[in-house]
């Protein structure tokens, strides 16, 4: 098993050996080059920022033109977004779970599939480089609230920069546990889209099912929260885990901040005593 050093994972991407045969046998567009992303990814690692930047002057700027006006109605615009994304995210889902699941179960399941750089198959990767480059796509969940006229929350805008950063800073790295990170991702999305189009379609859905929802957001955090703190306790144990310290750093500050943001949302929406509308937050 490969062990990461500061300077080798800073100037290149890792690779994986996909399985050959493998297990799980890419579609035609699915056979792309993902070491090139990766290299782009590291020599541009300021694309990210600058994007926040622009997503914020936009968001901030679009707020302050919507003062004085009435909201946008932009109803069937946010149906057939929140179809696509319902969509791109169970594919997502279906494609990198499949082999998550599968490498689960085999001997040493859980550790392998946090700390092994094996049995991994192109499918999944391309699933990968998609969850990053959704995460810009994903800042335009933001505009329609700001073009509804709906409340902006810091947790909103926090968490599409914050995870933007992340995705697209630890992806060249090629740890295993980004498999985790992206299929209970893609999990949730898909959930939480298939509700934005039920309700843009006006069809009534439950208020159990939005807390589940939260719920799962939480949940979600939680997870990986504590995949962290298993590969950190590896480590320590001195056994091999394709885990970098700054990797770890990141994914704790995201994870643990986002945790309790979406706990201190969950508490005031569901159980203050003046109930607000639900917000869209992933």
């Amino acid at each position: 098993m490969e062990n990461f050093t500061i300077n080798s994972i800073n100037s290149k991407p890792w690779p994986f050996d996909y399985e050959n045969p493998p297990k799980f046998v890419p579609y035609w567009f699915e056979n792309v080059d993902t070491f090139q992303w990766k290299e782009i990814m590291i020599r541009n690692p300021n694309v990210s920022w600058y994007a926040c930047a622009v997503y914020l002057t936009v968001v901030f700027s679009l707020q302050h033109y919507m003062k004085g006006r009435p909201p946008a109605n932009v109803r069937k615009v946010m149906v057939a977004w929140n179809s696509f994304l319902t969509i791109f995210s169970a594919l997502g889902f279906y494609r990198v779970a499949q082999e998550l699941l599968f490498n689960l179960f085999q001997t040493d399941g859980y550790y392998r599939t946090v700390c092994v750089r094996q049995g991994r198959n192109l499918p999944a990767d391309f699933w990968g480089l998609l969850f990053v480059l959704s995460k810009f796509l994903e800042f335009g969940d933001t505009m329609f609230i700001v073009l509804r006229k709906q409340p902006l929350i810091p947790l909103q805008y926090y968490h599409h920069c914050i995870v933007t950063l992340f995705a697209w800073k630890l992806y060249p790295w090629g740890e295993p546990i980004l498999a985790h990170y992206s299929a209970i991702n893609y999990g949730v999305h898909a959930v939480m889209y298939a509700y934005f189009v039920a309700r843009g379609l006006k069809i009534h859905v439950p208020e159990a099912l939005a807390m589940s929802i939260t719920t799962l957001q939480i949940a979600q955090m939680i997870i990986n929260t504590g995949n962290n703190f298993y590969t950190m306790a590896m480590l320590y144990l001195g056994h091999p885990c394709s885990r970098h310290p700054t990797s770890i750093t990141w994914s704790l500050v995201v994870y643990i901040s986002l945790w309790i943001l979406f706990a201190k949302f969950f508490l005031a929406r569901y159980f203050s005593q003046k109930k607000g509308a639900h917000k869209k937050v992933d």
